[in-house]
Parts: structure tokens; C-alpha cells; sequence
């Protein structure tokens, strides 16, 4: 008995047509998955399959048109599944369960608190590093380094930031969520001691010194986000009550850059005033300051380095293939492990038989892998727009807000206003933006409300961006992407945010402060158009369902699927218009979850 290999998803198609994207359809299963219903042996299938029972069970009404054989593969189908974490239960103490609530999202955010802490530090003690290097960043006569070089220090760290997410997003899904955000945080204190030590007797020593250091810590901030974003939104697929507020636990995660920002201001103030520098700040208290927050962040990563090192459990992304055989009674053996048995015999065969025949074999793996990846950008390139092109737009408008903070603190402070004053009122603004999270948190997943319409605001003021595109943005990103690719693609969105704040560095530079609000409200504009187009809202919908679709996409079985994750009301308009979602049937796709033994 043979399977007829599906003609499935036509190459030649237009890409962005989801009924024409070239899937693996043109090779037998057998190669694409491991499965091939050719061997008899491979009739007794886990996990209650239906077929397991009998080739003809009679709950598959709703499949009959489908061929026998074809019913059979797609049994082998069903959604890759998750080692779900199972988290204690909740105590009954109204004070425990609190603490309990706070630190199932505090502590993964962690990572956030640092990066914020010391990233946005560097707007802050600008001001300090001028005084204790007035010749250098202070420009003071005799200007003894180039001012070129000092206006980099934006610059560096955010090619630091990008070139993180980039690689580092990339690496977090080959090598996993838990090793990950090890090498992130790593990489951070590293970061955080170079920074804190930076010294020389020579001023351009110390700024080159201090760059490199800058940049160095930025990578590791870099692979921060697609690490934190990722692992929190596969952490709230742990129950299903989870999962309905996966949206404010990622968020409440996120969160946690607003209170890094908040306690790096908080920290300046008080050691300000433990010194005494109310007024006047001189060289040493200069020095003391810049250097003493930039150790309190150190220790903050250090505290959370050991913890990822020693306690972290990685949220688990799902196996490649779920159904498994039986090899031993009462042995399962998972049907990815037997196949990689199979190819290493095969290898170590062609090894012995002919020299460079296992080279060959691995070098067939990385293309049919290549394929299915390309497979996926593909699909998903709509998606990929608007992650990244909406954060585009937000960060645009966010940094050029940000940029101009300082004019307008200077302003209502006044002309002669000291900088334990000015840090007073960075401190409140930055508390305003930090409500804006918790408003996000909590009202991201309601139904009435969602991800798409809270992107649709834009940038009134601080507190109205942390509601709204600074949560979303960084959601959105790490929950419309199938598990393979979702720390990666979470990166490539991310890298685009940071391309976007550099722009706006160095635009708004040159023009004024009337030009750089027409500027930020463009932007704003921008991002609300794209949402309303692009953006679908996940709210609801189970990741699972994301990583099924995904399997059956890029083994050529993108028309068989018909389950919750093209149902309409969870894509975009763009998708809509584009068919994604004429598929969709809910009693078919229960049925095929029976066959599948999915509950």
C-alpha cells in the first residue's frame, strides 16, 4: 500500500496567496516527516488516534470524502505539542497569592528590568559624564575628543541592540529559550562590568574604552527581547486558563522595562542627595553617581544570570512530530527519535559504502529544512510587515518624544534648574508612562478591546504609548509566529523598532521641536493605518493552534487544515482579502482532531 503524496501548495503561485505557497507537497511523507504508511508496522499510533483502532472509525463522518490513505497521514498531523508547565496551585492567602501573582511574571521579566535600567541610564548620566569628562563629552577647551565620536554614544549601543536581535533572536531557536536567555544575560553583566569599570587617564582611551563597553552590553540587551518575549508567551500556554491572559502576562513581563526605567531615576536622586549634590554637582560626585548606578545594574544582572544558570526552566517549544511507535511493548518510542535512528544508520552505512554519502545526506536535510523556512516567510510575510514596520512607527515617534524630553523638562524647570531637579521631574514622567503599562496588562485581554484596537492608539503622551504600541508591539511580535521561528522573527520586528529610533536620532537633530512633533505624529498616522490593514488580533486564540497550522503548511497540507488558527475573526483584513481563512470549518476540524487524538 503506497500514499499518494499530496500535490499540496503549488510553488509557482503568487507568494502572498496562501492556496499557491510551495510547500513540501512534492515529496513523499516519509521524507518530510519520518512517517510513510507504506510500513505496515507503523499501524499501531499513540495518543488514542482513531486509526490506531480501525482504518474506517465511525466518528470521521465529516472526512469521508477524504481518501483512506489520505485520512491516515493526516492522523500523523496533529498539533505539535507542548510539555505544558505545570505551576503549583495558588494559595488561599490573599497576601501569598499576591506574591505569588507578582513574581509569575516580576521574575522572567528580570531581564527587561536590567536592560531598561542600564540602557536608558545612558540618557541620564550623559549630564554627569560631561562633568567628570568636561574635555571630552562636556566639549570644554581644549576638546580633547571628537565630537563625532561622543555624538556615537546613541548610536553604538543601539548597532549593539540591533545586531542582538538579529543573532541572537536567530540563535534562540536552534538552541532553545532557556540556554538563550543564559547567553543574554551573560553577555549583560559582562556588559554591566565593563561599563561600571571604564577608566583611563586618556580621554579617548576611556570613550573608545566606554563604547566598545556600551555596545558589548547592547548585544546582550539585544537578544533580550525576542528571549523574554518568546518564553513568556509559551509560559501562558500552561493552562487554559492561562491562555486567556496570555496578553497580560506578556505584558506584566514587558512591564518590567517601565520599572528599569523608573529605578535607574529613582536611583540618581537618591545618590544625589546622599552626597549632598542638590545644587551643584562637582567632578568626583559626578563620577561617583554615574559609576555607583552603573554597579546597582551590575548586581541586578549578576542576581539574575545565577538565577537563569542554575534555576531557569525553559518553557519547552512543541517536538517536531508528536505521534510515536511502538518498537517494545510498553516502550514508546517517539517517532522523531526513530527516525533520527534510522538516518544515522543510513549515514553510517553510506559511510562504509561510499565516502562523502552522509555529507550528502545532511546536506539534503539543510535544503528540505531551507525549504520549509522559506516556506514560512512566505506565508507569514504580511505578519512580518506589520511587527516590523509598526514598530517602526512606534519607536520613531516614541524616541523622538523621547529625544525632546529634555528640552521640555528644561522648560518647566527652568533655565537654572540643577540636575537633582531635573532628575525629579524625569522621575514623575517616567512614573506616568509606567501606569500606562499596567493599564495594558489588564485590559489586553478582554474581548471587547484586544491587540489590534489597542495599537490603534498613538502617541497623545507617554502614558497613552505605554497603553498602547510600546505593550503591543513587543505582544504582537512574539505571539503571531509559529514556535520555530518566533524568537527569530520577534527579533527581525525588534531590529526594525531600534533602525526606527536611530532615524529619528539622527533626524531630529537638525530640524526643531515644532518639526519633530509633525514628524512623531506622521509616524503615528502611519502605524494606524498598517494596524487597521495588517495586524491580525490573536487575543484568544491558542499558540498550539499557530504551531498546527504551521505543520500542516509546510508539508503541503495548508488546504486540510481547518482549525481556529484561519478562522477570520483572528486575521487581518489583508488576510481575509486574501483568502487565509476560506478554509476554515470548525466540525471538520474537530473531526480531524478526534482522528488526531487532540483534546
Amino acid at each position: 500500500m503506497t500514499v499518494k503524496p499530496f500535490d499540496g501548495l503549488q510553488s509557482q503561485g503568487d507568494a502572498g496567496d496562501p492556496a499557491e505557497l510551495g510547500g513540501l507537497g512534492s515529496q513523499p511523507l516519509s521524507v518530510v516527516s519520518g512517517f510513510s504508511a507504506e510500513d505496515k508496522d507503523h499501524d499501531d499510533l499513540e495518543g488514542d488516534s482513531p486509526l490506531a483502532k480501525e482504518d474506517h472509525p465511525p466518528e470521521l463522518k465529516g472526512l469521508e470524502r477524504e481518501e483512506t490513505e489520505v485520512v491516515r497521514v493526516l492522523s500523523t498531523l496533529r498539533s505539535p505539542s507542548h510539555d505544558r508547565i505545570k505551576l503549583p496551585p495558588k494559595p488561599h492567602n490573599p497576601l501569598k497569592a499576591f506574591l505569588w501573582w507578582y513574581l509569575s511574571w516580576a521574575v522572567p521579566g528580570m531581564g527587561m528590568f536590567s536592560e531598561a535600567y542600564m540602557i536608558f541610564a545612558i540618557g541620564n548620566i550623559k549630564p554627569f559624564l560631561s562633568i567628570d569628562y568636561p574635555h571630552c563629552i562636556g566639549e570644554v577647551e581644549p576638546v580633547t575628543c571628537k565630537p563625532n565620536t561622543v555624538d556615537s554614544i546613541e548610536y553604538v549601543e543601539i548597532c549593539g541592540v540591533i545586531f542582538g536581535m538579529l543573532s541572537l533572536g536567530f540563535l534562540g531557536d536552534i538552541i532553545g529559550r532557556k540556554w538563550g536567555s543564559r547567553l543574554t544575560m551573560t553577555i549583560m553583566f559582562i556588559g554591566g562590568v565593563l561599563l561600571t569599570s571604564a577608566s583611563s587617564t586618556n580621554d579617548s582611551a576611556f570613550l573608545a574604552f566606554f563604547l566598545f563597553a556600551l555596545a558589548f552590553y547592547g548585544v546582550g540587551v539585544g537578544g533580550e527581547y525576542p528571549m523574554a518575549s518568546s518564553s513568556a508567551a509559551e509560559r501562558a500556554e500552561g493552562s487554559k486558563e492561562m491562555r486567556k491572559k496570555r496578553g497580560e502576562t506578556v505584558v506584566l513581563t514587558f512591564s518590567q522595562q517601565g520599572w528599569g526605567n523608573f529605578a535607574n531615576t529613582l536611583v540618581i536622586i537618591i545618590l544625589l542627595a546622599m552626597q549632598g549634590a542638590t545644587g551643584l554637582v562637582s567632578q568626583h560626585q559626578a563620577e561617583v553617581t554615574w559609576r555607583v548606578q552603573f554597579a546597582v545594574g551590575t548586581f541586578i544582572c549578576l542576581v539574575v544570570m545565577i538565577y537563569r544558570w542554575f534555576y531557569l526552566e525553559e518553557s519547552e517549544p512543541p517536538h517536531s512530530v508528536v505521534a510515536s511507535y511502538t518498537d517494545v511493548p510498553g516502550h514508546p518510542v517517539p517517532l522523531r527519535e526513530q527516525v533520527w535512528k534510522a538516518e544515522k544508520a543510513d549515514m553510517d552505512h553510506k559511510r562504509e559504502d561510499e565516502e562523502g554519502g552522509a555529507k550528502g545526506l545532511i546536506n539534503e536535510d539543510y535544503k528540505r529544512r531551507f525549504r520549509e523556512y522559506w516556506i514560512i516567510v512566505r506565508f507569514y510575510w504580511p505578519r512580518l510587515f506589520i511587527t516590523c514596520i509598526g514598530w517602526v512607527a512606534n519607536d520613531f515617534a516614541f524616541y523622538g518624544n523621547k529625544l525632546s524630553q529634555s528640552k521640555f523638562i528644561s522648560v518647566i524647570s527652568g533655565p537654572d534648574a540643577t540636575q537633582y531637579t531635573k532628575m525629579q521631574w524625569t522621575l514623575l514622567n517616567s512614573g506616568v508612562a509606567l501606569v500606562g503599562y499596567y493599564f495594558a496588562a489588564f485590559t489586553i485581554d478582554r474581548s471587547w478591546w484586544g491587540r489590534r484596537r489597542m495599537q490603534f492608539l498613538y502617541f497623545f503622551s507617554s502614558f497613552w504609548n505605554q497603553f498602547g504600541p510600546n505593550c503591543t508591539t513587543w505582544l504582537v511580535a512574539g505571539e503571531v509566529y509559529p514556535t520555530d521561528v518566533r524568537a527569530f522573527f520577534h527579533g527581525i520586528s525588534a531590529a526594525f523598532g531600534k533602525a526606527g529610533a536611530a532615524i529619528a536620532a539622527a533626524i531630529f537633530e537638525n530640524v526643531s521641536t515644532r518639526d519633530t512633533y509633525y514628524a512623531s505624529a506622521a509616524a503615528g498616522i502611519v502605524g494606524f493605518v498598517i494596524t487597521v490593514i495588517f495586524l491580525p488580533d490573536t487575543t484568544g486564540l491558542d499558540l498550539g493552534e499557530i504551531d498546527r497550522m504551521n505543520r500542516y503548511m509546510v508539508e503541503g497540507q495548508y488546504d486540510k487544515y481547518y482549525g481556529e488558527a484561519i478562522n477570520p475573526k483572528y486575521l487581518s483584513l489583508y488576510e481575509r482579502w486574501r483568502g487565509y481563512g476560506r478554509h476554515y470549518d470548525r466540525e471538520r476540524d474537530e473531526e480531524q482532531k478526534r482522528l488526531q487524538g487532540i483534546e
